[in-house]
C-alpha cells in the first residue's frame, strides 16, 4: 500500500490515520471524522451502534448533541470520500463500513499473517517469511495513533498483540532458516521497543549463540534476569532459563537450526472420522433459520479462512438440534471429516473445556495416538493448525462459554466450516456470522407436539394443544418435556397438563422429566452471572407488564438510565431478556417464572424497588395528563409520595397519547401490583390519573401490550 493505483481508494489505520484516492490523500476536516471513521474502519463489515460511535468520539462525558454530531461527521465523510454513500451504509442502530480486502491495510495484513500461516504448516518457510515482511510492512506506527480516543484506546492492545505476535512468529521462520548475524540487529531493535517480552528475549539469546556469541548470550539472559527482578520482581520463565542453561553447556540442539522446542510432526490421520451426534428424526420447522445458515456456511470466493457460523439463544431454545441438522445435511460436502466437541460452557456442572484440552481431543478425534499430542500448549496448537490445514472438516463447538476458549480450536483450511453453539453473543469473534435463535413459533409448536405425541392426541384436543405451546412461551426443551410427561401417562390429557401449568408458582416444577429441567437450564444461566447482575435480573422481574422501557427498569433498579441500559444490554447478550422492537424489553414467561422463583436475599429491597416504579409511573402519567388538559385546573391531593426515578418529560398531545396507548395496559398492571403491595396512595393517585387522561381519548380496542410469551393466562 505504499503506491495506489489511479483512483484507488485505501484506507491506512495501522498507524496514523489516512484516506487516499489514488495519490491525492483526502483531507477528513476535523478529529471527530477522523474518530468516528477510524472506529468504523476499525469495524469493517459489522454494524456499528450510534452510542458506540459516541463513546468512541467523546468518552463517558458526551455533549448533549453528540448523536446529531455523528449523523454529521457520517454525512462529511460521505461526501469527502468517493463513492461514501456506497462506503458507509445506515443501518438500523448504526453504520456499517464496507471495503474491499485490498482498501484497507488492517485487511491486508490479516490476509498476509494467514497466508504465512498456511505456508508455515505446508512447510514452506521462506514464503512464510516472505508474507510476514509483506503484512509486518504495513505497520506504520501504534495503531490509529493521532486518531484515538477512549474506546479506541481499549481496543489497541488486543490489536498490538497480534502485531508483535507476528513479529515475534517471523523471528521464529527465520532462526529455522539459519539466520543469525543478520537477525541480531532486528531482535534487539524489538527488544528495546517490548522489553517484557520473553518470547523476544529468547530468540535473541539463540541467535547470539548461533552466532559464536556464547557470551553475549549469557549477558544477555543476565540483564533479563536484572530488569524482571526489578521492573517487576519476578524471575525468568521455565523456558528462559532452561535455554540460558542449555547455552552454558552448549548443548548440541542449539545449532540445530531450531528453536529449544522439539520440531512438531503432524500425526497420523485416520481416514475421515465422523463424530457428530446423531439427527433428532422429530426435528421439526425452523425452516427460515435453515435457509439463512446455509447460505451463511456457503463457502466464498477468495476466502483465506473457514467460514464460522454462530447459533446463539437461550438456553432449551434447540441451538444444538439445529446446528446437529444442518451439519448432517451438509456432511456430503465435507469429506476429510465431521468432528463434534462440547465446549460445557453452561449446560454442564463441570468446568468450560480449556481450549487445550480441546486441541488434545479434537487431535485424537482425528486419530493422533496420546503419546504424539505434545504437552506443550504451543506445540498443540501448532499440531491442530497443521494438522487442519490440508483438511476440509466440519466442526461443531457446541455450548462455547467465551471467544478467548473458541479462538484456538478453530481450523486453518479455507473450505473447513465451523458451527459453534452458545448462550451468549460472540461479536467478537472475527470473521463469524451470527444467527440468534428465537422460540418456535405456535404453528411449529404445534407440529412438534404431534410428532411427539402423535396425530391422533393432538387432533382430539388442538386448542388445549395450542395453549400448551403458549404457557411453554415457544421453547423447544420445554415443549419436549411436556410430551416426555404425556407419554409416561397416557391417561392423562393435554388440558389436564395445561391446567397443571397455569399455576405459575409450579409451572417449573411440572416442566421437569428424568434428568431434564427447565429450571435446571436456567439455574446455569444465572449461576455465572456476577452478583450485582443476578440482583438486577431479579428486581427487573418485579414488573408487572409485559413488557417496559429503559426508565421503567432504571425505578426498579434505583440508577440512571445509562446504568440501566447497561444492565438490560447485558441480560441480552447472554440471553435472559427479550428485545422485539427497539427500546422495548420483556422476559420469556418461563424466564419470569423462574426469577420470581429464586429466594429474595433482601425483601425490603423488592418493597422499595415496587415504590419506585409505581412513583415513576405517577409522575409520568400525570406529566401525560399535564399535556393532554392544559388549562383545566386539576385537584391534587396534599400527600407526595416522590417521583421515582427521572423520566423524560411528554413532548406535545400526540405524543403523550401514544405514550398512553402503548403503556395502558402495564399502567393498570402496575396499579394492581402497587395495591398487591399495600401501595394504596401510589394506586389511588394512578387510577385518578388514568381516569382523567381518558377524558381526552378513550381507549383503543388495540391499545393492550402483546402477552409475554408463557404467560398468556395472566394477560401480561
Amino acid at each position: 500500500m505504499q503506491s495506489n493505483p489511479p483512483n484507488h481508494l485505501c484506507f491506512k489505520i495501522l498507524g496514523a490515520l489516512e484516506a487516499w484516492d489514488g495519490d491525492r490523500r483526502l483531507n477528513l476536516d476535523g478529529p471527530v471524522n477522523e474518530r468516528v471513521l477510524g472506529l468504523l474502519l476499525l469495524e469493517s463489515g459489522w454494524v456499528v451502534p450510534i452510542p458506540r460511535l459516541v463513546e468512541a468520539v467523546w468518552g463517558e462525558d458526551p455533549p448533549s448533541t453528540a448523536t446529531q454530531q455523528i449523523r454529521k461527521a457520517v454525512a462529511r465523510l460521505r461526501h469527502q470520500i468517493p463513492s461514501g454513500q456506497e462506503i458507509i451504509l445506515t443501518e438500523r442502530h448504526g453504520y456499517r463500513l464496507v471495503v474491499d480486502d485490498d482498501s484497507l491495510d488492517l485487511r491486508l495484513f490479516d490476509l498476509w499473517t494467514h497466508r504465512a500461516q498456511t505456508a508455515h504448516a505446508e512447510g514452506r518457510l521462506k514464503d512464510a517469511v516472505a508474507d510476514l515482511t509483506a503484512a509486518l510492512g504495513l505497520w506504520r506506527g501504534s495503531i490509529l495513533v493521532g486518531a484515538g480516543g477512549p474506546l479506541i484506546d481499549t481496543l489497541r492492545p488486543a490489536w498490538e498483540e497480534r502485531h508483535i505476535a507476528a513479529i515475534e512468529h517471523c523471528f521464529d521462520l527465520r532462526l529455522d532458516l539459519g539466520e543469525t548475524s543478520e537477525l541480531i540487529a532486528d531482535l534487539r531493535e524489538s527488544v528495546v521497543a517490548h522489553p517484557f517480552r520473553e518470547t523476544l528475549m529468547r530468540q535473541l539469546m539463540l541467535a547470539l549463540y548461533r552466532a559464536g556469541r556464547q557470551a553475549e548470550a549469557v549477558e544477555e539472559y543476565a540483564r533479563i534476569r536484572s530488569l524482571l527482578a526489578g521492573e517487576l520482581g519476578i524471575d525468568p520463565s521455565p523456558e528462559l532459563t532452561e535455554l540460558h542453561e542449555a547455552i552454558l553447556r552448549g548443548e548440541a540442539w542449539l545449532t540445530a537450526g531450531r528453536d529449544q522446542k522439539p520440531p512438531v510432526e503432524e500425526p497420523s490421520i485416520v481416514a475421515a472420522p465422523r463424530s457428530i451426534p446423531r439427527d433428532l428424526a422429530d426435528f421439526t420447522g425452523r425452516q427460515d433459520e435453515l435457509r439463512r445458515l446455509t447460505t451463511m456456511a456457503r463457502p466464498v470466493a477468495e476466502q483465506t479462512g473457514p467460514r464460522i457460523v454462530v447459533i446463539e439463544g437461550m438456553g432449551g431454545s434447540g441451538k444444538t438440534a439445529l446446528a446437529m441438522h444442518l451439519a448432517h445435511r451438509l456432511a456430503g460436502d465435507y469429506p476429510d471429516g465431521q468432528l463434534y466437541l462440547d465446549l460445557r460452557g453452561f449446560a454442564s456442572a463441570e468446568e468450560p473445556l480449556s481450549p487445550e484440552r480441546g486441541l488434545g481431543d479434537l487431535l485424537r478425534a482425528l486419530g493422533a495416538a496420546d503419546e504424539c499430542v505434545a504437552d506443550d500448549d504451543d506445540c498443540r496448537l501448532t499440531m491442530w493448525r497443521m494438522t487442519s490445514a490440508k483438511r476440509r472438516i466440519l466442526l461443531i463447538l457446541d455450548d462455547a462459554w467465551d471467544v478467548a476458549q473458541v479462538r484456538p480450536l478453530l481450523p486453518t483450511a479455507a473450505g473447513s466450516l465451523v458451527l459453534i453453539t452458545s448462550r451468549v453473543r460472540l461479536p467478537e469473534l472475527e470473521g463469524a456470522e451470527e444467527l440468534s435463535l428465537a422460540v418456535l413459533g405456535e404453528e411449529d409448536g404445534v407440529e412438534l407436539m404431534r410428532r411427539l405425541l402423535g396425530h391422533d392426541r393432538v387432533a382430539a384436543e388442538p386448542k388445549a394443544t395450542a395453549r400448551l405451546v403458549s404457557l411453554c412461551g415457544g421453547l423447544p426443551l420445554a415443549l419436549r418435556i411436556c410430551a416426555a410427561r404425556l407419554r409416561k401417562r397416557p391417561h392423562w390429557s393435554v388440558r389436564h397438563l395445561t391446567d397443571r401449568l397455569e399455576d405459575d408458582t409450579h409451572a417449573l416444577r411440572e416442566l421437569e422429566s428424568g434428568d431434564r429441567s427447565v429450571a435446571g437450564v436456567l439455574r446455569t444461566s444465572y449461576r455465572v452471572m456476577e452478583p450485582a447482575h443476578q440482583d438486577a435480573f431479579r428486581l427487573l422481574t418485579l414488573h408487572p407488564g409485559a413488557d417496559f422501557d429503559v426508565s421503567a427498569a432504571a425505578a426498579l433498579l434505583g440508577t440512571g438510565p445509562d446504568s440501566a441500559e447497561r444492565i438490560l444490554e447485558y441480560l441480552l447478550d447472554v440471553n435472559l431478556l427479550q428485545q422485539f422492537e427497539f427500546g422495548r424489553y420483556s422476559f420469556h414467561g418461563l424466564v419470569h417464572s423462574f426469577a420470581r422463583s429464586l429466594p429474595a436475599p433482601n425483601s425490603a429491597e423488592e418493597t422499595e424497588a415496587v415504590a419506585r416504579l409505581a412513583a415513576q409511573t405517577v409522575t409520568r402519567v400525570e406529566s401525560a395528563c399535564d399535556v393532554l388538559l392544559t388549562g383545566q385546573v386539576r385537584y391534587r391531593p396534599a400527600w407526595s409520595i416522590g417521583n421515582g426515578s427521572a423520566s423524560p418529560p411528554h413532548g406535545g398531545p400526540d405524543h403523550a397519547l401514544r405514550w398512553l396507548d402503548r403503556e395502558r395496559s402495564n399502567i393498570l398492571a402496575i396499579i394492581s401490583q402497587a395495591r398487591q403491595w399495600g401501595l394504596s396512595h401510589h394506586a389511588a393517585k394512578l387510577s385518578r390519573a388514568m381516569a382523567l387522561c381518558q377524558q381526552a381519548q378513550p381507549p383503543s380496542a388495540d391499545s393492550v401490550s402483546p402477552a409475554r410469551p408463557g404467560r398468556a393466562a395472566k394477560g401480561g
